[in-house]
């Protein structure tokens, strides 16, 4: 088998770095083929679903039959992992109210200053 050149490697760029984890792109590379059809009509899906088609309805049958990895797969692969969550309803304004006891103005003008500040 001929060795493929860094520029032919499909998980690198055109200077040759890498772009992502190769095991990544193999599985994805999998996860889109044709599933068997006696595995497709074991699991009831529609012609021509993939090995991700499969593994999405495993892993939600799972979930909803109280496995809580499987849920927490699926939450985290929607929501993000808890410290990764962003906010889903967007940005929020809110006001910040900052009170002193002595104003910060006074304490930038000298004591010996006849003209106190407005």
């Amino acid at each position: 088998m001929p060795e493929k050149s860094k520029n032919e490697n499909e998980n690198t760029n055109a200077s040759g770095s890498p772009t992502g984890p190769p095991i990544s792109s193999l599985y994805l590379d999998f996860a889109r083929k044709a599933l068997p059809e006696e595995l497709r009509v074991a699991l009831h899906l529609a012609d021509g679903a993939s090995y991700a088609d499969g593994l999405v309805k495993v892993l939600f049958e799972a979930a909803l039959k109280g496995n809580l990895n499987a849920l927490r797969e699926i939450r985290e692969s929607v929501e993000g992992k808890a410290t990764q969550r962003r906010n889903p309803e967007g940005p929020q304004k809110f006001e910040l109210v900052v009170t002193y006891d002595e104003s910060p103005l006074l304490k930038m003008v000298p004591k010996d200053n006849p003209d106190p500040p407005l």
